[in-house]
């Protein structure tokens, strides 16, 4: 469209000189325009408006298409994602504490401090060949303005495309979608009272602490991942089918045949560990090309993620782009107080709470299965 638009201008340009000239030629004879003169002039005006007219209703239709955009935009609340992944690292609780903690540690912490850390994110560390650990490391995150959000959830895929012959009606595909509707729930815990003087006698308390909860937020927030998506309507399951092996392989067919690539499989650590000491087995060895890479963690070239939130028994395997992970702009916030309960200032005691809004979208039910590894 540019390129149009770039044409238009140019050809506006071309016929207002040409009139020109011409009048200006008349003008340096000292004459009026001839009849042929001022239809010429006559007609390169009225091209160079009807020119002008489509370039500025051009200009008007792409000004409203930006409002229209950008109201979409503030109205979802969702900022442009690049593909991150959360992460909840050591990164991210060194920053908690060191913007509470004084430096070198030497001073007691605040009675009441508040650190509101940037969420930490990675890049998809299945693209890097790397073992994604947790169901976290693998949802693409979706951030939000506010906490009330809208997306639009897939209920029908029915491709009907067909050689058509001349004349024929066309046939008709069913794509739907509906849309849902949801809102940032907040994910929190505190830490049990702990004396003031610890935190001064032992500066890497704090940092210790922190880690931990830190930790414990990212575990509740992949349960309730995980619980979002089994609670949803329309997920595929599949069946156990002779052995863990052929189950999972199975819930992958299932994916293809729905028209999804595989993005990953969900396995709790014990099932995946009867999954790596049967392909290690003495038959398994001698048979070549073993469906699995254990350095990168995949199996039938598809990453695997070992979670304590999956339960034991139970697989997810997931098209890429079925899911997703939704948070806010504000980060997790770490809080130290020492009035939280009401003796804990006349017992010099502090706690720790540590809080982030987060909530799951299961753009397309399809895109799971939910497989059975129990004989």
């Amino acid at each position: 469209m540019r390129d149009k638009r770039d044409e238009l201008r140019k050809r506006c340009d071309e016929v207002l000189s040409a009139a020109r000239a011409v009048a200006e030629k008349a003008r340096d004879e000292g004459r009026e325009l001839t009849c042929d003169e001022q239809s010429q002039v006559d007609a390169a005006l009225a091209e160079a408006m009807r020119h002008g007219e489509t370039l500025a209703a051009d200009a008007r239709h792409r000004r409203i298409e930006g409002e229209l955009n950008a109201m979409a935009a503030s109205a979802a609340g969702v900022l442009p994602g690049d593909g991150r992944r959360l992460a909840f690292g050591k990164a991210m609780a060194s920053d908690a504490a060191a913007k509470i903690l004084p430096p070198g540690g030497q001073k007691a912490l605040s009675p009441s401090g508040i650190a509101v850390v940037s969420q930490e994110f990675q890049p998809d560390p299945v693209t890097l060949g790397r073992p994604a650990n947790t169901l976290l490391s693998v949802m693409p995150v979706a951030q939000h303005t506010t906490p009330e959000f809208a997306y639009l959830r897939q209920t029908t895929r029915t491709s009907n495309a067909a050689v058509v012959a001349e004349g024929a009606v066309k046939p008709t595909s069913v794509f739907s979608v509906t849309r849902i509707e949801d809102s940032l729930d907040v994910v929190a815990h505190l830490s049990e009272a702990v004396p003031r003087y610890w935190f001064v006698d032992s500066p890497s308390l704090q940092q210790f602490l922190t880690t931990e909860l830190t930790y414990g937020l990212r575990v509740a927030i992949e349960a309730a991942a995980l619980a979002t998506i089994n609670g949803t309507s329309g997920i595929m399951a599949q069946p156990y089918s002779t052995s863990v092996l052929q189950t999972l392989r199975k819930s992958l067919t299932t994916l293809e045949v729905q028209g999804y690539e595989p993005g990953f499989m969900l396995l709790n650590p014990a099932d995946w560990e009867s999954v790596e000491l049967a392909l290690a087995s003495t038959n398994a060895v001698e048979h070549m090309s073993l469906p699995y890479d254990s350095a990168s963690r995949r199996l039938f070239g598809v990453p695997v993620v070992v979670s304590n939130a999956e339960a034991v028994g139970v697989s997810h395997a997931v098209g890429s782009g079925g899911v997703g992970l939704d948070t806010d702009t504000a980060g997790v916030q770490v809080a130290w107080s020492e009035t939280s309960n009401a003796d804990d200032w006349s017992k010099n005691m502090i706690r720790c709470r540590v809080e982030g809004r987060f909530a799951t979208s299961v753009f397309s039910p399809a895109a799971v299965v939910k497989g059975d590894l129990t004989p």
